[in-house]
Formats: C-alpha cells, structure tokens, sequence
C-alpha cells in the first residue's frame, strides 16, 4: 500500500509491514524518513543491519535473538532466496527513482503486506497538513495570517521546512505578525515585495517609487521577479476565478480583489507575451546584473501595459 510521507510521520503507530520502499526525487526527505523508520524499529527491539548484503547479514544473523531489520539498496531476488524466507523478513529499501525502483514500487503499491512512500517536494496541501500535525504536536499557535504565510513561503523541501517550524517553536507562541517570521526565519521572500505586483492599476510614477523604494540588491529583484512568475503561474492553471482563489496565497487575502481583476484581464495571448518579456530581462539581467534596478522597472512598467490594455 501507499501513504504519504507526512501522514506517515505524524503518526503514532508502531510499522507492521514487513516490506518498506521509500522512494521519490528529493533525497534530504528519503533520508529523513529512512531514520524515522530505522529509529522505529529500534525501539521495538530490532537489530539493524546496514551492511547492505542481505544474505551475509542473514548468515550473521541467524543465531541471533533480535529480529532483523535490513536497509538495503534493492530488494533480494527470488532467485537467491525463497519467496517464503523473503516474506518472513523486514526489510527496508530508500532509494530515489529509477527504472528498477519504479518496477518494484509499481509491485508493492498493491500489496497489503508492504508499503510505498514516495518522497517529493511539498505540495500546498501537503505544507497545510504538515504544519497542522506540527502545530498539534507542538502546542503552537499561530494567527491566520501566520499560519497561510508559513504555507505560501516556507521552504517546499520537507527537512528545511520543518527546521524553520522549529525555529518557530522557540519562540513559544509569542509570533502574531508576519513581521516576526521575517525576522527569525531567514525567509527569502519579503512581504513588500510580493505585494509591488498588485500596484499595477496605479500610476506610473507610484509605480516606479514603490519599485525602487522596495527593490534594494539584484536579491530582492529575483525575488519580485519569482513572485511574478508564481502569481502567473496561478492564472495559466486555474480555470474559473474560484480555482484562481484557492491557489492564491491566503497572507495577501487584502490583494484579492486585484488579483481576480488582473486574471480576468490576462488572457492567453498576453500571458505567452508577458513571459516573453521575462525571458528577455532573465537574459538581460544575466548579461548586465548592475543594471537590476533599471531593467527591472521597464519590464514592471511594460507588464502594466501589457495587463492593461
């Protein structure tokens, strides 16, 4: 059978399957469930063997009181061991992807005994459960804005998502803004500039002051140009407003309504013009980064136009 990884480490329960397959693309998430799981066993008992040979460490082994639990790189064959010997051992494989693995997963994903935890990038909803089981687990509180903000900007990958929950942590409820996250979660995205976007209706020269008053280092224009692609990205996959909504990042609920204006405007062939643009100042900005401030405030200026007309 199938879970997933977080669902897996919220819970309680003791692992009873005696085949376990952790796989997936993000190899920090593989090991850190390959722990987890390795850690579980211990406590019940189990001898852990990690040499990575089934049947030397099944020799090894065969007087042995503890119960075994072997991490291996690929699961032993039929061929060199009975289907009966195979079916009696625990046996753990963590490996990313791969044509072999792939085989292997699609095997186990049907069968009660064994189980399959694919390890990828979080998800939305995936980040959600996350810090809600963290939360619970954690006794944290944390207001709305908090919460949605931790969501939208928070690390995707599983193991510094989690580090920057624990940074949370020591500061005992005592976070209310989103002001106190920026300050002790090194957060890359900065709220001024996720929000420069949703003054594209104003007039062009509130435009360039709020631009270059919150545009400081080629950092913060990354950041502001990676905030466009995403809010782009929301409005190329959605396909009514409602869908456009969900997706949207819940912190900058006060910008809604200028979103959903911006993505009944945007229609098809602006947005194949608008990332045109981008590929143009990626390249330019690639060739002539000192000038990030000017560049980047052509391409707001051009974007507005685009939207707009």
């Amino acid at each position: 059978m199938k879970i997933k990884p977080e669902v897996f480490l919220s819970s309680k329960k003791n692992i009873v399957f005696n085949k376990i397959l952790v796989t997936g693309s993000d190899e920090s998430f593989i090991n850190y469930v390959k722990h987890f799981i390795i850690e579980n066993f211990k406590k019940r008992g189990f001898f852990v063997d990690v040499s990575n040979n089934y049947n030397d460490g099944l020799m090894g082994n065969l007087f042995s009181e503890n119960k075994t639990l072997f991490v291996l790189s690929d699961f032993p064959t039929n061929k060199e061991n009975s289907s009966e010997e195979l079916n009696n051992k625990s046996i753990l494989v963590a490996s990313p992807n791969g044509k072999k693995i792939n085989s292997i997963k699609t095997k186990l994903s049907t069968n009660k005994d064994s189980l399959v935890i694919e390890c990828y990038l979080l998800n939305r909803n995936s980040k959600e459960n996350t810090l809600k089981n963290y939360i619970e687990a954690n006794n944290l509180t944390l207001s709305n804005d908090v919460f949605w903000y931790v969501i939208d900007n928070f690390d995707n990958n599983y193991v510094i998502f989690i580090k920057q929950l624990q940074m949370l942590s020591l500061f005992n409820n005592k976070i209310n803004l989103i002001s106190d996250i920026e300050k002790i979660t090194f957060v890359d995205n900065k709220i001024e500039i996720n929000k420069i976007f949703f003054n594209i209706f104003k007039e062009n020269k509130i435009l360039t002051n709020t631009f270059n008053k919150s545009i400081n280092s080629l950092s913060d224009f990354y950041i502001f140009l990676n905030s466009i692609k995403s809010y782009l990205e929301i409005i190329k996959n959605s396909d009514n407003k409602e869908s456009a909504l969900y997706n949207f990042p819940k912190y900058l609920f006060a910008e809604k309504e200028v979103f959903l204006t911006i993505y009944k405007k945007a229609n098809k062939n602006k947005l194949v013009e608008i990332y045109k643009n981008i590929s143009k100042v990626e390249l330019l900005i690639r060739q002539n980064s000192e000038l990030y401030l000017v560049i980047g405030l052509r391409f707001f200026l051009n974007l507005k136009k685009i939207i707009t007309s």
